[in-house]
């Protein structure tokens, strides 16, 4: 693992995003190994050494190494070679490709989830992966009952949603529909009140709105919005108030601000978590 598998003339046969790419993934084996503590002092001493010799042989001049004295000054060295050399490849990193986190604290304790709140949020016609798993994580972290979807929204199936979703998926309650208008009423006669958020005529802002004791946060596609059919179902609509040029945010950002509201009111106070 200290040396990396290549010699000079394999490496140098491969096209240069691919030669980064395989830089950065033998980082990424070093980072975990020290993370687990399984790579003492003297094979990291080897993989600088390794490091440098390929960073010469492919004409890369990454940060110089400086003195690493501890465990936590060799991850942040590990860290930004890997990302200096993955940004070389031309290829996004999303947040679930990021190397792993050395301060975890989740708190797995074996017993079933249970949400905090009496609420409820439902994704109309979301085609994003990533904003989906982003929500599923939102969650989880602010105790919502479940997540209702359309058909056409990615779910539990697509593996971009797990991984996105850090595991949360594998436990939020998802209801798939065809039918979310229907869905919606039902939910409305058991007392839920259905919050659109979306800025038209008479929305409210978020800060400003009464919120009841349960209801159902309606998040609508990334491009138009909250359907048509779904828009009539809804009861009131709230907006958050935009400071700059741009009249919206990404839909997972604005979950975040609408959840965390709402939890912080209908919880008392987030600190007792």
């Amino acid at each position: 693992m200290d040396s990396f598998p290549f010699t000079k003339k394999k490496l140098l046969s491969l096209p240069a995003a691919r030669q980064h790419k395989w830089i950065a993934n033998w980082l990424r084996e070093i980072y975990i190994a020290l993370i687990a503590e399984e790579i003492n002092d003297a094979s990291l001493k080897l993989v600088i050494k390794n490091l440098e010799q390929l960073r010469t042989w492919i004409g890369f001049s990454g940060a110089d190494v400086g003195r690493l004295e501890n465990r936590k000054m060799w991850l942040e060295f590990i860290s930004e070679a890997f990302h200096e050399h993955q940004k070389a490849t031309g290829l996004g990193l999303a947040e679930h490709d990021l190397l792993p986190n050395v301060l975890k604290g989740d708190a797995f304790t074996g017993q079933p989830w249970i949400p905090r709140i009496h609420y409820r949020v439902a994704l109309d016609n979301l085609r994003s992966a990533f904003n989906v798993g982003s929500i599923m994580r939102l969650l989880d972290a602010t105790g919502f009952e479940s997540v209702t979807m359309t058909l056409k929204t990615p779910g539990l199936e697509s593996r971009q949603v797990e991984k996105t979703a850090m595991g949360a998926a594998g436990w939020i309650p998802q209801i798939k529909t065809e039918r979310m208008p229907a869905d919606l009423t039902d939910l409305k006669d058991r007392g839920y009140r259905i919050i659109g958020v979306e800025t038209v005529e008479d929305s409210a802002s978020y800060l400003n709105y009464p919120w009841p004791q349960q209801g159902v946060v309606v998040m609508g596609n990334e491009e138009y919005g909250i359907s048509e059919s779904v828009l009539h179902t809804c009861d009131d609509f709230v907006h958050i108030p935009m400071a700059g040029h741009k009249n919206s945010i990404n839909v997972a950002n604005a979950f975040a601000v609408i959840a965390f509201h709402i939890c912080a009111l209908k919880s008392g106070s987030l600190a007792q978590f």
